[in-house]
């Protein structure tokens, strides 16, 4: 029987191991194992890793650590959990800039070299195993993914998106579409150069989203949506996979008599995010539907509630005096500070507004959350304030304030990603025949989500990371 059990695990491994086999064969010795599914803990376990796959889990035995011949991490009164999943890094932006030609507006965005590699060793050194960046220049996010796939730059399992598809132009990071001939030619342009996802913007009509969509879906490619023009409401019925950021943005959703109201506040920029929050009625029928369009279509949502937090948050020094800061380029930073924020120009009385709505922010994610709409944890890394990693412990936190419990905030940073990604067949949870991407903490995050941060090891694809 036990011969039988060995044969049927490598024959799992040799399945589903799709990764560049990186770490050495090692014992985890006496460790609490988390159970992120049920929100539980198995103690005192032995997890024995090959070839960066799990491949046996058993009650702790002193005679198996006596007997071992390989590496071993001693566990004894520390927790496993699975690696960290981040599911919105921009891991080539760079700073921003807002030029005039002929009194025409142009938004530029100008590429950072060495961002990938410093938001990759961030990231990994904060436990995140996986991660997706949702949209930036196609060649760059292309490049990013596969140097990490073939050991040029250390940094987790990557997804990417390429160039954003828009009817508006941000140079180096949408590209212009306005008909269907458009939309088919550049995704299948970045099928060719090996995205993973299709990324549609704010201002594309539900015509030309639906069709995307398709398009996209018939090539075997998911779809992410940062939504304005289009409703989350029509972009679920259409097939969309994901959509980013908790502010849905359309008047549909507001009581009429606020829709006048919210279009002149939509036009001033970031101010629209906190006022729709101010004008919406959670309780409505609207609401109440909208979700459950997004259970039963399977669309997911990735709220990057630490974004909009440092927005609404921006006149404190939490974000802006963070000393991780200091890991960025000198030059993002300082293009944060003068040029592209997203409460540049605020007042106190702005700040005073933003504050006040963001209780309805934490109701709506909890809203959607307790309807059965998958949440994933991301953080729009390398926007301003966000620091890859970091931030993505503050997201945590945040959404733990939304009276998420410890156990349902943790699962939503593992194993929810794995789900969005269509990788939770190998990844997101610690069981025999997964990839070891895992998070040895010094502490129980079951009991606080805030001891994800203390970090004693990270293994990513069975590779020690001290």
């Amino acid at each position: 029987m036990k011969v039988i059990k060995i044969i049927i695990v490598g024959i799992i491994v040799a399945i589903i191991s799709m990764r560049h086999v990186v770490g050495q064969d090692l014992l985890i010795y006496n460790v609490h194992v988390i159970d992120v599914e049920k929100g539980i803990l198995s103690e005192n376990q032995d997890i024995l890793i090959e070839n960066g796959m799990i491949v046996r889990m058993a009650k702790t035995k002193k005679r198996r650590k006596l007997k071992y011949a390989g590496k071993v991490i001693d566990g004894t009164g520390k927790y496993l959990s699975p690696g960290f999943i981040e599911t919105h890094v921009h891991q080539t932006m760079g700073p921003a800039d807002l030029s005039f030609v002929n009194r025409k507006p142009t938004l530029r965005l100008n590429p950072s070299d060495s961002l990938p590699e410093i938001s990759a060793k961030l990231l990994l050194e904060h436990g995140i195993t996986t991660a997706r960046d949702p949209g930036g220049k196609t060649e760059l996010t292309v490049r990013a993914k596969s140097d990490i796939e073939s050991g040029k730059l250390l940094g987790p399992e990557f997804f990417v998106a390429g160039d954003i598809l828009d009817t508006l132009e941000f140079i180096n990071l949408t590209v212009k579409v306005t008909n269907e001939d458009e939309v088919r030619n550049e995704i299948l342009l970045q099928k060719e150069s090996g995205v993973d996802f299709i990324k549609l913007y704010t201002s594309l009509t539900p015509d030309l989203l639906g069709f995307a969509i398709n398009e996209s879906q018939n090539l075997g490619l998911k779809t992410i949506a940062h939504l304005h023009t289009t409703s989350w409401t029509e972009a679920s019925e259409l097939g969309v996979d994901n959509i980013v950021h908790i502010v849905p943005a359309h008047e549909r959703y507001l009581p009429e008599m606020h829709r006048d109201d919210y279009r002149r506040a939509a036009m001033m920029g970031a101010i629209g995010f906190y006022k729709w929050f101010e004008y919406v009625d959670l309780g409505s029928q609207e609401i109440s539907e909208l979700i459950q369009t997004l259970k039963t279509n399977h669309t997911s949502i990735d709220p990057t509630l630490v974004v909009f937090h440092a927005t609404f948050f921006g006149n404190t020094p939490k974000y802006t005096s963070n000393a991780m800061l200091d890991k960025l380029p000198k030059e993002l930073v300082e293009n944060w500070k003068t040029t592209f924020n997203f409460n540049i120009g605020w007042s106190e009385q702005h700040f005073t507004e933003a504050q006040r709505a963001w209780p309805k922010v934490q109701q709506f994610v909890k809203k959607l959350h307790d309807g059965g709409v998958l949440l994933t944890a991301g953080t729009d890394s390398n926007n301003p304030w966000i620091v890859p990693g970091d931030s993505f412990h503050d997201e945590l936190a945040l959404l733990k304030d939304c009276e998420l419990t410890h156990a349902e905030v943790l699962r939503i940073a593992t194993l929810n990603g794995a789900e969005m990604l269509g990788i939770d067949h190998r990844t997101g949870t610690i069981e025999i025949g997964k990839e070891a991407d895992l998070v040895l903490l010094n502490a129980n995050p079951l009991e606080d989500i805030r001891h994800s941060r203390d970090i004693h090891i990270v293994l990513s694809n069975g590779m020690v990371i001290e």
